[in-house]
């Protein structure tokens, strides 16, 4: 409101002063409402075809009075304002990768206010661009076309569809590059290759995959380790796979890096809920509830797995859950996300090949469970800075309790009469198979500690042939991991000179303190191979509890990063994009039961990053990379050193010789492509060819003498060269896809293995065998192709037919390639859906639909033990089978 001229001229004292002030007020009274009168407001907002609004659409504001157009986005909430306009006629653009540009003239009158909402229709297939993210936290996304690297986007939707139960299959049922190793043939504990990279829950491999959830690294802190059953597929908003050595986001990212985003209250809206449940006495129960409220919104999201598993022993539970609440206004995005686990995982190794001829879901010895206890609690910031800025911030903290009991064979028997300790019952166990009747012994888990007496660390008394046979042992771990940490991003699309740049900047801190606990109970073997234990727990005379048998470490973990990437368009057709991250790692290990095990390791080191991509038409390009990776040895790792002294992984550890870090340097080019039509036609292709050699890749090398066990050492270079090919379309109401993935995966280095005569004949008379340079690293298959077609036969059903396909893989203790491999194989999996309402899907997919025969995995192993099903057993070959034929059933339902 304006103040009247009547109550001025009546607060003024003085005749002439009241006289000129009332003159000037009156003049300038007449003047502001005037000015004010002539300021116009075009603002409104930008929505896609289904009313949500549409965040970062770039509004271009023009006209002939304007010196130049002026550019601003649209905020959280898809609007956009701009004040302070004259009359006339303005036009406004409206772009965003993966839509219809639109266009509005809109004429002002002086002093009006007009509101415009305009509604984006989705580009043409071929003129589609998928952005990806380019560091762990969101912010600043590029358009994939101009990024000089493979990335595979899956979306919740086709995750949801496959209904597979975990993420490791369905990323192996859709990907070339991918093969599963089913270790333990439980499907929430496989090893994952991609690329001949490893991401796996067992310790003793070389994990090679970097992983993220909403911007939070979960790789676990001792080992590195990934646990895919704390991963919550059913609450998966988005997965970006890029491959590669990737040094934006951080350690272990020597062949790739997988970023997991989580649904959210905004984008989710309503209730969807799943039944399943089928062969293998499998149930899944899902439910999840979406909804927002003016700024704020929720996702709520849980999830139960039952099954009793197709191998004895094998049942398991997995129940996940996940809360998120959200807030959104203008350019603020805020949030935070809770995600739990509790999952019960019961999982059986590689069995002999003599045993499985005779029983295909038999098991050696067992039980094996690993039970997991998670609490993640994140929270995540986005602030819109300006039109061309923005800031990301996370912090995390993260509790994971994860304890494991393995019934394995053991080497204990009668002490010899020599070593036989004063006072000690004639019965007395000791570490080895010899006894006092025996003329010949045998090495058992360290040479030094053959003979040596057994006693309970509880009591200190002798353990004896009454309490146990001394022919197995329950071997329990506990590691306990705190885990904490916080991000920060800047990110920037400001142009250099006429030319779009997006570039960033970022902070990482990653600290985590790990409590490791393990010990053993000495046990019998029963008839079905099963461990029954005596309740003492094994230590070494005149050493317990400072023993191979015993350990109790505190480790603590330090990591920092610190990175950029900038992607330049030095022309409408070529971008560049240079990138680095800097490394800090350090690792303390203290020994709670001694000093052996004492020691402070760090690591640092730059990676840079530069590639190009070259369009060479609308939907056509071509790109060339290199980068550098680095992964830096774990305390698991450290603390597992010694080939003196091997470890049962990941069980026990002893002193270290030092480990240097591993270091992937990557070369690769490729071409992509796509194409659309009418009628729905559309087709995607892609081919790379890649080259990364690791130098002082850390592997873990098998102790010959009994299985399970053995060291970690630095085995010189190793590479990795292949090929990956994707071709995808669609042709009316048929849909269908094939990927191809070669890779040769070698060592580059001539190395000495521990092995002995009796699992390799290519054993030297020094008990060991020779690797040479181009042996292929055991366990990654040459050949990879999956393949599949999914036809509507009508509106409502669909039927989609996928195979799977994988050459051979080299046994692990067989470095030297000296023996058969482990058989490839094929696989055809079936799945259906009937849409039976607007809300209710059935659904079923059978899995092995021909009930083929096949093995994943295979080590080299003595049979220490007599197998009933198969006497006089002795072929060294273990594996792991595949999963029978089976089918699972189940309703969707939304609404």
């Amino acid at each position: 409101m304006h103040t009247r001229p009547e109550r001025t001229w009546a607060n003024i004292r003085g005749a002439r002063q009241a006289c000129a002030t009332a003159i000037l007020s009156l003049g300038l009274l007449a003047v502001a409402p005037a000015a004010h009168a002539q300021e116009a407001v075009l603002e409104g907002q930008v929505v896609d075809q289904q009313d949500s609004a549409l965040v970062g659409v770039t509004v271009e504001l023009n006209a002939p009075a304007l010196p130049r157009p002026v550019v601003i986005t649209t905020d959280l909430r898809g609007e956009y304002r701009f004040a302070s306009l004259s009359s006339g006629v303005y036009t406004l653009t409206f772009t965003l990768s993966g839509f219809q540009s639109a266009q509005r003239e809109v004429r002002l009158g002086a002093g009006e206010r007009r509101a415009v909402v305009v509604e984006l229709g989705l580009a043409p297939f071929a003129q589609q661009v998928d952005v990806v993210a380019v560091s762990p936290l969101l912010g600043a996304p590029v358009d994939s076309e101009i990024v000089a690297a493979t990335v595979s986007v899956i979306a919740s939707d086709e995750l949801g569809t496959r209904g597979t139960a975990s993420l490791s299959s369905g990323l192996n049922e859709r990907l070339g590059a991918v093969s599963l190793e089913d270790t333990t043939t439980n499907i929430f504990q496989p090893t994952l290759r991609f690329r001949g990279f490893t991401a796996s829950p067992l310790l003793g491999l070389p994990q090679g995959i970097a992983v993220y959830q909403n911007g939070v690294r979960i790789n676990e802190p001792f080992g590195d380790t990934v646990q895919f059953d704390l991963m919550p597929l059913f609450a998966l908003d988005r997965l970006q796979l890029s491959a590669g050595a990737e040094p934006i986001f951080g350690l272990n990212a020597l062949g790739g890096a997988l970023a997991l985003r989580l649904k959210n209250g905004f984008d989710n809206r309503g209730f969807r809920g799943e039944l399943s449940g089928g062969s293998f006495g499998r149930f899944t129960g899902t439910a999840e509830l979406g909804a927002s409220r003016g700024p704020w919104a929720v996702y709520l999201g849980t999830t139960r797995f039952d099954e009793s598993g197709w191998r004895p022993a094998s049942d398991s539970t997995v129940t996940q859950a996940v809360a998120d609440l959200g807030y959104r206004n203008g350019r603020l995005d805020a949030g935070v996300t809770v995600t739990f686990a509790d999952t019960s995982l019961n999982g059986h190794g590689p069995a002999p090949v003599e045993l499985l001829a005779v029983d295909r879901a038999a098991v050696f010895t067992f039980p094996d469970t690993t039970q997991n206890q998670l609490v993640l609690t994140q929270g995540r910031l986005n602030v819109i800075v300006s039109p061309m800025w923005s800031v990301q911030l996370t912090g995390y903290y993260r509790d994971l309790d994860r304890r494991t009991l393995n019934g394995d064979e053991a080497e204990f028997s009668v002490c010899d009469d020599d070593v036989l300790p004063s006072g000690a019952p004639a019965t007395t166990l000791c570490t080895g198979t010899d006894d006092d009747d025996d003329a010949t012994e045998r090495v058992a888990l360290d040479a030094q500690a053959v003979g040596d007496p057994l006693v309970d660390v509880v009591t200190g008394r002798f353990i004896t042939t009454e309490d146990a046979a001394g022919d197995a042992a329950f071997n329990r771990t506990s590691t306990q991991t705190r885990g904490y940490g916080a991000a920060f991003q800047t990110a920037t699309t400001t142009a250099v000179g006429n030319r779009d740049n997006v570039l960033l900047f970022g902070a990482t801190a990653d600290l985590a303190t790990v409590d490791f606990t393990f010990n053993s109970e000495v046990g019998t073997l029963r008839n079905d191979r099963s461990v029954a234990g005596s309740g003492l727990f094994v230590g070494i005379f005149e050493h317990a509890p400072d023993d191979l048998f015993n350990t109790a470490i505190d480790a603590k973990n330090r990591a920092f990063g610190l990175y950029f990437s900038d992607t330049l368009s030095l022309s409408d057709r070529v971008h560049l994009t240079v990138s680095g991250r800097y490394n800090d790692a350090q690792i303390a290990i203290l020994d709670r039961l001694g000093t052996s095990l004492n020691g402070t390791h760090t690591f640092s080191r730059f990676n840079p990053a530069v590639g190009l991509v070259v369009q060479t038409g609308d939907a056509v390009s071509v790109f060339g990379r290199y980068a550098e990776s680095n992964r830096a040895p774990t305390a698991a790792e450290l603390s597992c050193a010694d080939p003196n002294e091997p470890c049962r992984v990941p069980n026990a550890f002893v002193s270290d010789p030092p480990l240097e870090q591993a270091v992937a340097r990557s070369v690769e080019g490729g071409a992509r492509g796509r194409a659309g039509g009418s009628n729905g036609q559309r087709v995607e292709w892609s081919a790379t060819v890649y080259r990364t050699r690791i130098a002082d890749d850390i592997l873990f090398v098998a102790s010959p003498e009994l299985r399970g066990t053995g060291f970690f050492q630095n085995g010189g270079d190793t590479l990795r060269v292949g090929l990956d090919a994707e071709l995808s379309g669609s042709i009316d109401r048929v849909d269908w896809f094939a990927s191809y993935g070669l890779v040769q995966a070698t060592f580059e280095s001539p190395l000495t293995l521990p092995s002995n005569a009796a699992i390799n004949d290519a054993v030297t008379a020094a008990g060991t065998i020779a690797v040479a340079p181009g042996d292929r690293l055991p366990g990654i298959p040459r050949h990879s192709v999956k393949a599949g077609v999914g036809v509507a036969l009508t509106s409502a059903w669909d039927v989609a037919v996928e195979t799977i396909l994988t050459s051979s893989r080299v046994f692990v203790g067989d470095e030297g390639n000296n023996q058969a491999e482990v058989d490839g194989y094929g696989l055809l999996n079936l799945r259906t859906a009937y849409q039976a309402t607007d809300g209710v899907v059935l659904f079923l997919r059978v899995d092995n639909l021909l009930d083929t025969e096949y093995e994943t995995f295979g080590v080299l192993a003595e049979i220490e033990i007599e197998l009933e099903e198969a006497p006089g057993a002795a072929d060294p070959r273990f594996v792991s089978p595949g999963a029978p034929r089976s089918a699972f059933a189940g309703v969707r339902f939304r609404f």
